[in-house]
């Protein structure tokens, strides 16, 4: 299973009083729909994602937990939910590649 680095810092120094918001990405859809029931016992799924991703916010120290699940791949905070594709309009850049 991957884990992002931030989430291993947080796996490593869990602050007990702070919650994380996770994409948890299940092997495949069907891992993804047993993991919701495994992950409400630790924490609440807050969005099920395309790509067999779940969204899950829980208190940091049960991190642990959720890593001793089987059927998950990968493991990132929930930063890699938002890229920011706008650009102000009046942005002075060459949008040809190279």
């Amino acid at each position: 299973m991957y884990l992002s680095h931030p989430v291993r810092r947080i796996r490593e120094d869990p602050d007990e009083d702070e919650t994380v918001t996770l994409r948890v990405t299940a092997v495949d859809d069907d891992a993804a729909d047993e993991l919701v029931d495994r992950i409400d016992d630790v924490g609440v799924v807050e969005e099920r994602l395309r790509f067999a991703g779940l969204r899950v916010t829980l208190p940091q120290e049960r991190l642990d937990d959720i890593c001793a699940l089987e059927g998950i791949e990968s493991i990132e905070t929930g930063n890699t939910f938002s890229v920011d594709f706008d650009t102000p309009e009046d942005a002075d850049y060459d949008s040809t590649c190279r």
